[in-house]
């Protein structure tokens, strides 16, 4: 286990800063890694058409700067304490949610998709912390382990 970082940590992103869709380098940062998180080098991210709609700001919602990604692969670069199912080094992927209340009996069931409070999107939707979600077209992200 890694020691813990704090939010102050760089992330590089490629972001649409407009509705022109037009990504550009982006530096920001990442919330810190928490007991139950872990933190990814991501190496590779897909596109998908939902990353093209979103930063053309095609459903109306979009929240600049937007940093798409969804389809994330990478290693685990640090885990936190309570992290037991990962260890640094592994290979993980991290799909199209990255938080929900975990405490619903959908979330409880392990189908998060079903979260009665809302499943939170990896990139350009509001967190539970209040922060905007920034996806996999970046260098890393943390997510929880679950």
């Amino acid at each position: 286990m890694s020691s813990l970082t704090t939010a102050n940590d760089d992330c590089l992103g490629w972001a649409a800063r407009d509705p022109s869709g037009v990504l550009s380098p982006y530096n920001f940062s990442r919330r810190a890694v928490g007991s139950d998180d872990i933190s990814i080098k991501i190496t590779h991210c897909g596109i998908c058409y939902a990353d093209v709609v979103s930063t053309r700001n095609k459903y109306g919602d979009s929240m600049y700067p937007l940093v798409p990604g969804h389809e994330i692969a990478g290693t685990v670069k640090e885990v936190g304490s309570n992290v037991h199912r990962f260890k640094v080094g592994d290979h993980v992927g991290v799909g199209t949610y990255v938080n929900s209340c975990r405490s619903c009996e959908y979330c409880n069931d392990e189908q998060e998709v079903h979260c009665v409070k809302g499943p939170v999107l990896t990139f350009n939707q509001v967190d539970a912390d209040g922060s905007i979600t920034k996806g996999g077209y970046s260098n890393y992200i943390v997510v929880h382990e679950r």
